[in-house]
């Protein structure tokens, strides 16, 4: 039989694990809204990078053609540099954001873990002060008016 003070505790014990669950369920929700985030922005970023290399490939070819060269292979040199360049940063661009999206889910994961861990540790932690106070109410037991509890012997002889 616990006492009121311990049913108290347990109480408590258990509503601040669930706290801590909720916690880690909130953190994990905009750990993943922040995810998705990123790598749409990576996305778009990738997208910019590259209408602005076609921007810049149109740019030389018309710099070239004003000129008065003649458009050939050799003189698409640089178009074909400013691509290579462009979809290598486009790439680290989309590489970039998903290494942050996939940083930034591991973190929510681990924080939804780690209030699991909290509500399980809680709900240890107050069966462990309600059996507590159960041993500690039958030990305390009143003694009866037949057993005085110190030499085993009865009233009654």
């Amino acid at each position: 039989m616990c006492t009121g003070a311990e049913m108290m505790m347990m109480g408590g014990q258990v509503a601040g694990g669930l706290s801590r669950s909720a916690q880690g369920d909130a953190e994990n929700s905009l750990a993943r809204a922040d995810a998705a985030y990123e790598r749409d922005a990576s996305q778009q970023q990738a997208e910019k990078i590259l209408r602005a290399a076609r921007r810049q490939k149109g740019t030389a070819r018309a710099a070239t053609g004003a000129s008065g060269a003649r458009i050939d292979e050799f003189s698409l040199g640089a178009e074909q540099e400013i691509d290579t360049l462009a979809n290598e940063d486009a790439a680290m661009s989309i590489l970039t954001g998903k290494r942050r999206a996939n940083s930034l889910e591991f973190a929510g994961s681990s924080a939804k873990r780690a209030g699991r861990n909290a509500l399980s540790a809680s709900l240890f932690s107050a069966s462990q002060t309600g059996y507590d106070g159960w041993k500690g109410a039958k030990k305390a037991a009143p003694k009866s008016e037949f057993y005085d509890g110190t030499t085993g012997d009865s009233a009654f002889g």
